[in-house]
């Protein structure tokens, strides 16, 4: 059965949004580190194969399909590995009058869990490929695990524009109130599917239930844990 037949479109947003989000990488694109150009590179071109593989579903042959999530799955792999390394290089190298000083060990861990969970999805969206139901789910559920890096970035440029800051501290907020504004609307989407989908099919899919339970945990985890003493020494 084909389903989410206008999917490829709505996974567009996510992307454009991620794109502005770093821009900064891609103005600075010649002297970037080269860890930055694996992780950046490679988690462009996982958004171009996920927009492209509904559209590939309904419109050419189902081999076609298949050949683009092997390689979407090589892709990953490159994903994950680049962006557990982008942890293990920054966190020691991140300056004390950066913004996310403060909570540079409990962002790394979220981070750590977002990718885990990241892993997870595809891992499982393989393991149900003929399920398209679910398959689809889990594959859309990738996005939401690796959504916020690109959407508090891509916040602080209205907000830049509104109050008109000469350094990052002149705002009247923190990071961390931007990143839950962010975590808030990334639940209130996701409940969304899930209310979606109960009043069509009668079923919640675990793949989106996860996902909400983990952004939520998210909030609490940034403003809770911030630089615990066994955080650190997992870390290091």
């Amino acid at each position: 059965m084909k389903i989410f037949p206008k999917l490829h479109l709505w996974l567009i947003l996510p992307f454009l949004i991620t794109l502005i989000g770093f821009y900064g990488y891609w103005t600075g694109f010649k002297t970037a580190p080269f860890h930055w150009h694996l992780h950046g590179l490679s988690a462009t071109l996982w958004y171009v194969c996920l927009i492209i593989q509904p559209w590939l579903y309904h419109n050419r042959p189902i081999q076609v399909h298949r050949k683009v999530g092997m390689f979407s799955l090589l892709v990953a792999g490159f994903v994950i590995a680049s962006a557990v390394n982008m942890i293990l290089v920054s966190l020691p190298n991140m300056s004390e009058f950066s913004p996310l000083y403060p909570v540079r060990y409990s962002l790394a861990f979220v981070d750590l869990i977002s990718i885990t969970g990241f892993t997870l999805s595809v891992v499982l969206a393989i393991a149900n490929a003929k399920d398209t139901q679910s398959h689809a789910r889990w594959m859309i559920s990738t996005v939401f695990w690796v959504l916020a890096p690109g959407t508090v970035r891509f916040s602080f440029i209205p907000l830049g524009a509104i109050f008109q800051p000469k350094e990052f501290s002149d705002f009247p907020f923190a990071w961390t109130d931007v990143f839950i504004w962010n975590q808030v609307l990334i639940i209130l989407i996701i409940l969304f599917l899930m209310v979606k989908d109960y009043r069509k099919q009668q079923k919640i899919y675990f793949s989106y239930a996860l996902t909400l339970v983990a952004t939520i945990l998210f909030i609490p985890i940034i403003n809770g844990l911030k630089d615990a003493a066994w955080l650190r020494s997992f870390f290091d």
